[in-house]
């Protein structure tokens, strides 16, 4: 490398008061793209070298407190030192944005804008797939490429946005829902609906007169599946009311609640005096309904700490594993929910149930075991459902 020679070139040819003299106007002008795809590919070396100076902590050994500091004393303004630092440390783990940037095409602050968005997008989904940020990296470049540093973030926003699932009741009382997928998210919905979204023939035998954009879905669903609701002496009422809740959509008027359960079956679990449920059975490797239903009582939802998750969007989790000996039974399952079951089995956390009945946790390297929200310790609620 002589970086040195490059340099005295270049300020030879800025010092030259002649130098744009000879040039027409489209001349100019292309001279300009370069010199500014020039200064892009610069500040793509001076991230790279600003990433190995920070990790081999050079500026430590040059007596400086942080490589920020080091490129300040270079002259560089506070603002611009810590982009490269931010950028520098990066780039390592996105080596497509810097392979892309080679040929200067992509500058310093569209880069950076890539990779804040892309730190935004991971916080918000720590346990993102190497597959889905690759699509991240894709978008984001892509975005960079037609557009400003401004619009790269917004998109990431609206990645950060992805997966989200919202439910709203009209003033008819209909419900309403808004769905917004990744692409294998997507797909798999759109599998498990499109058998039931078939046109259905009138009783004549004419056409579904429903059109295309209309939904189509005829579905018949246990209220087991989908409903934990309140009614008089069942886990979560307050006190005795005519109306029902349903866990999704909220209150119902008590007719509703009657014609939703002619078609299910009501289970009475008998509570221990720490509001466990008892006697559910444990005969086979996936969980039965009776213990679902018991792990719902008892849960409430995903019991890792914090997270709320509601019930129909967990997994029954073997505390000891089935491959390791470990039984399906009330005493050895927990609900959580897919982002937390991956922690328990991925990210080095561990859950028992405490001498209460009730799941603890225990985070990677500690020992002070977490409670779970779920437990209920305010109320006398001796019946569920």
């Amino acid at each position: 490398m002589n970086f040195r020679g490059l340099f005295e070139h270049l300020s030879t040819m800025a010092a030259d008061p002649l130098l744009v003299a000879p040039l027409d106007d489209l001349a100019l002008s292309k001279e300009t793209v370069f010199a500014l795809r020039a200064k892009n590919v610069s500040d793509q070396l001076l991230f790279r070298f600003t990433g190995d100076l920070d990790k081999r902590g050079v500026a430590k050994t040059l007596g400086v407190d942080a490589t920020a500091e080091l490129l300040q004393s270079a002259g560089v303004p506070p603002a611009v030192a810590g982009r490269y630092v931010r950028v520098g440390r990066a780039l390592g783990s996105i080596p497509s944005v810097a392979t892309y940037a080679i040929d200067g095409t992509l500058s310093a602050e569209h880069t950076d804008a890539i990779v804040k968005g892309l730190g935004h997008i991971d916080r918000r989904d720590p346990d993102l797939s190497e597959s889905d940020r690759s699509d991240c990296v894709r978008g984001l470049l892509t975005e960079a490429c037609v557009s400003t540093p401004a619009a790269v973030s917004r998109r990431a926003h609206e990645m950060a946005l992805a997966d989200e699932v919202s439910f709203g009741t009209g003033d008819d009382g209909r419900t309403h829902v808004t769905l917004d997928l990744d692409k294998t998210l997507g797909e798999k919905l759109a599998t498990a609906l499109r058998p039931l979204a078939k046109p259905v023939p009138e009783p004549d035998g004419s056409p579904d007169p429903r059109s295309t954009p209309k939904p189509r879905v005829t579905m018949t669903v246990s209220a087991e599946q989908l409903l934990a609701f309140q009614m008089n002496g069942i886990v979560g009422a307050k006190a005795p009311t005519a109306a029902a809740t349903f866990e999704w959509t909220g209150p119902v008027s008590l007719p509703t609640a009657q014609m939703t359960v002619c078609d299910s079956v009501i289970t009475k679990i008998l509570l221990d005096n720490n509001a466990v449920p008892l006697d559910v059975g444990r005969e086979f490797r996936t969980v039965t309904p009776s213990i679902r239903k018991a792990l719902t009582v008892r849960d409430r939802g995903c019991a890792f700490p914090g997270c709320g998750c509601p019930a129909g969007w967990t997994d029954a989790h073997h505390i000891k594993f089935w491959s390791q000996g470990g039984e399906t039974s009330l005493t050895n399952t927990v609900l959580l929910c897919r982002r937390h079951h991956n922690y328990i089995h991925h990210k080095g956390w561990t859950v028992f149930i405490g001498h209460d009945g009730h799941p603890w946790f225990v985070a990677p390297g500690k020992t002070e075991p977490i409670r779970s929200h779920a437990r209920r310790t305010l109320t006398n609620e001796p019946l569920a459902a």
